[in-house]
């Protein structure tokens, strides 16, 4: 709060549905509005300026509503969304998906026109949650599509000729493990593990 106080305002950029989620759910506007101005930008399909050298957009990929939202709105696919950065000046954009549930067409669009795509390694196989006893919903029943299988991101990553790697491990996923062969079937599709303090150049 300290932070808060100091500061005449907050920006803060969400998705429609997100932003009157936290407004209305947890009532972020009350619970903040003492303290510093908020100023809501809306994230969307369009380029949104973040500075003078990156813009950003959405892509919706799931309805899947947080907690603090369970039960409020309709089924909106902005609950879940992939961002895509773009450097103006170059042209250069990266996709970032850390939850992926489903591989719709437009995700499927900003992957193929992406020059780095960092995406949902959660899960290595469907039946993990289930076999690990994390849970007993399947990986894809969780929200997340699994690394490998026949409903595997692998399989669709290996043909972008963006340069393409995992985030978002789940401690159950052998991926966790450097040694594991695993690691080896990916490189040989073209696929990288992301790492803590790892630099990407493009």
């Amino acid at each position: 709060m300290a932070r808060l106080r100091e500061a005449d305002a907050v920006e803060l950029v969400a998705t429609a549905p997100v932003r009157d989620a936290l407004l209305t759910g947890p009532r972020l506007g009350p619970l903040l509005g003492p303290y510093t101005a908020l100023v809501w930008r809306e994230l969307d399909t369009a380029w949104l300026p973040l500075g003078p050298e990156l813009d950003v957009s959405a892509v919706p990929v799931a309805a899947k509503r947080p907690r603090y939202a369970a039960g409020t709105g309709d089924d909106d696919p902005r609950w879940v969304v992939a961002l895509v950065l773009r450097e103006p000046a170059t042209g250069k954009s990266l996709l970032y998906a850390p939850a992926l549930a489903a591989w719709p067409d437009a995700f499927h669009e900003a992957a193929v026109a992406a020059d780095c795509v960092i995406v949902d390694g959660t899960f290595w196989d469907e039946d993990e949650p289930v076999r690990t006893g994390i849970s007993t919903r399947t990986a894809s029943g969780m929200g997340h599509l699994p690394v490998d299988g026949p409903t595997g991101t692998a399989r669709r990553l290996a043909g972008l000729r963006a340069r393409c790697l995992y985030t978002h491990l789940n401690n159950t996923n052998p991926l966790t493990d450097p040694d594991d062969d695993r690691h080896k079937q990916l490189a040989d599709r073209g696929l990288e593990v992301a790492a803590d303090g790892m630099v990407i150049e493009l």
